[in-house]
C-alpha cells in the first residue's frame, strides 16, 4: 500500500490540528520513528476514525488507540463569561515503526506508572528520536533546578526563543546553539515540503491581525505546592481573543515584562505563525472583574 494516501489525509483532514499533520507526515516518512498525534472527530466528519485507522491497518502500522474523550471549543466571550461548548470526541494515537517499538513505549508506560521518571524519560528519548544531549537536559530541569539557574522571565523567555527558531520542533530542547536540533529541524521542514508542500506553505504563513485580547491565567512552576518565584521580573500569561478571528477563539502564551491583572483587556496586533504568535500590545482599554470560564471539561492543549 502507498504512503502517499496517508499524505494526503493529512493535508486534508479536519480531525487534525496542524501540529498533529506535521507529525503524522514525519512519521510517515520515516523521519520521526514514533509518534502521538490526537484526531478530534465531530458530527460533520464522523467518517474520518474510520478512514484513518484504515489507512493505518492497510500500511501495516501499529498502534494503540485511546479511549474517546470530549473536548470544548470556545464559542462566546460575553462580558465576563467565556463560553465553551462541547464540539466531539477526540482519541489519541500512539503509532509505532514496528513492533518492538511498540514494547518500548509499553516499558515506558510501566516504569511511569511505576513514578521511574528518569528511566521513562530516557526510553521515550529514544523512542522519539530526540537528541540525547536534549534528554538530558529535560531531566535535570526540575523545580529546584529552574529555581537556581533562572528568573521568571528567563525561563519562559527560553521556550518562546526555541520555539521561533526551531519550529517544526515538538520536545524542549538544550539550547538554541543545539547543533542536533537545529539538523532535526532542517530535516523536518525539507521533509514536510518535499510529501506534503501545501501543509508546509500553510504552517510557514504569517497571519497578521489586530484584536482586543483578555489576560487570563499566569502560567507557573512550583515546589511543594508553592511558586519557585515569588518575585517575578515577567510573565507568561494565557491570553483569549476577545472577539473570535476565522470564526475561533483562539487562546495565547504571551510573554511579558508587564503585571497584568487577570480579566485586563488590550488592544494588540497579533502575528500569527508555525505554532505561535507574536503579541504587541498597544495600550489598555480596561478590564473585566471576575472572570468566569463556564465549561464541564478540560481543554485537551492550548491552541496557537
Amino acid at each position: 500500500m502507498s504512503k502517499d494516501a496517508i499524505y494526503t489525509f493529512a493535508e486534508i483532514s479536519k480531525g487534525f490540528d496542524i501540529t498533529e499533520k506535521l507529525k503524522l507526515v514525519l512519521f510517515t516518512a520515516g523521519i520521526k520513528p514514533n509518534t502521538y498525534v490526537i484526531l478530534k472527530i465531530n458530527p460533520e466528519d464522523l467518517g474520518e476514525k474510520y478512514r484513518f485507522e484504515q489507512l493505518l491497518k492497510e500500511n501495516k502500522i501499529p498502534f494503540i488507540a485511546s479511549r474517546q474523550k470530549g473536548y470544548e471549543e470556545i464559542t462566546k466571550v460575553i462580558k465576563n463569561e467565556i463560553r465553551w461548548e462541547f464540539k466531539g470526541i477526540w482519541i489519541g494515537y500512539d503509532l509505532f515503526k514496528d513492533e518492538k517499538s511498540k514494547k518500548d513505549f509499553l516499558r515506558y508506560k510501566r516504569l511511569f506508572a511505576k513514578k521511574q521518571f528518569k528511566k521513562a524519560a530516557l526510553v521515550a528519548g529514544k523512542l522519539y528520536g530526540y537528541p540525547t544531549c536534549c534528554i538530558n537536559k529535560d531531566l535535570k530541569e526540575i523545580p529546584e533546578y529552574i529555581k537556581k539557574h533562572y528568573t521568571s522571565y528567563e525561563y519562559y523567555k527560553k521556550i518562546h526563543d526555541a520555539e521561533r527558531k526551531y519550529p517544526f520542533l515538538f520536545h524542549q530542547i538544550c539550547s538554541k546553539e543545539c547543533k542536533a536540533t537545529a539538523k532535526l529541524n532542517r530535516l523536518y521542514s525539507s521533509t514536510i515540503k518535499k510529501f506534503t508542500p501545501k501543509l508546509w506553505k500553510q504552517y510557514i504563513k504569517t497571519d497578521s491581525f489586530k484584536s482586543e485580547i483578555i489576560v487570563d491565567k499566569e502560567s507557573d512552576v512550583l515546589l511543594k505546592g508553592k511558586t519557585i518565584w515569588p518575585e517575578r521580573d515577567g510573565h507568561e500569561y494565557e491570553v483569549i481573543l476577545r472577539h473570535p478571528h476565522n470564526k475561533k477563539y483562539y487562546l495565547y502564551a504571551y510573554l511579558t515584562k508587564h503585571t497584568y491583572k487577570r480579566g485586563t483587556i488590550l488592544k494588540a496586533e497579533i502575528k500569527q505563525k508555525h505554532n505561535y504568535a507574536d503579541i504587541t500590545v498597544k495600550k489598555t482599554i480596561g478590564i473585566l472583574s471576575h472572570i468566569m470560564h463556564e465549561r464541564k471539561m478540560p481543554l485537551i492543549s492550548r491552541k496557537y
